[in-house]
């Protein structure tokens, strides 16, 4: 997907060879984002080489599919460099919204990280827009995000772009336990013209 001049980014399906670029964008984006909203620890434990380690098994999953119903991207800029990265798929359960879920298939954006130089303009929402084409392609219509509760630059993103609170949920990261908040589109086609 090429978003022209103003942004200046394409969205693309990630590569083994995009590894290292998407392990700067996600420890230095986690470290910029949660120092300070979770245990240091926590904080410290993404490195640049367990993340390379987790994308690689990842792509390499993948790969090995011959129809993946998951998806990781890649936002590159102009010299590709990466610059932005998202993954999603069908959305992992949670008691409060089985029900809903029974009814309409559901996605999940995983995560969406953005290079803190390149916040605030616009290569969220294209993440979120290819991740969105992606879902409605496996018929996934309607589709969640988890969010630290108190992350507030990130829960006012997902609000900016039309996800509705739907309700809080205990989040485990390394037996530590962290509040949640959950965001919805019913309509995830509603982001496809983002």
């Amino acid at each position: 997907m090429s978003l022209g001049d103003p942004l200046d980014v394409t969205v693309r399906p990630a590569t083994l060879d995009d590894v290292a670029e998407m392990s700067r964008v996600f420890v230095d984006t986690f470290h910029a984002a949660h120092r300070g909203q979770i245990p240091e620890a926590l904080v410290l434990e993404r490195t640049y080489e367990t993340s390379a380690a987790g994308w690689r098994r990842s792509l390499e999953e993948l790969a090995a599919s011959d129809r993946p119903r998951e998806c990781v991207l890649v936002a590159a800029d102009r010299t590709g460099g990466i610059v932005g990265l998202a993954m999603g798929g069908p959305a992992r359960p949670w008691a409060a919204d089985d029900s809903r879920r029974a009814r309409r298939p559901t996605g999940e954006c995983y995560l969406l990280y953005v290079d803190v130089a390149r916040q605030h303009g616009g290569v969220g929402r294209a993440l979120l827009n290819e991740l969105a084409t992606f879902l409605v392609s496996l018929g996934m219509r309607r589709m969640l995000v988890a969010v630290l509760a108190v992350n507030e630059p990130a829960r006012r993103f997902y609000e900016s772009v039309g996800g509705v609170l739907l309700g809080e949920r205990d989040f485990f990261d390394s037996g530590v336990r962290l509040d949640e908040v959950v965001y919805v589109w019913e309509d995830v086609t509603c982001l496809l013209s983002c």
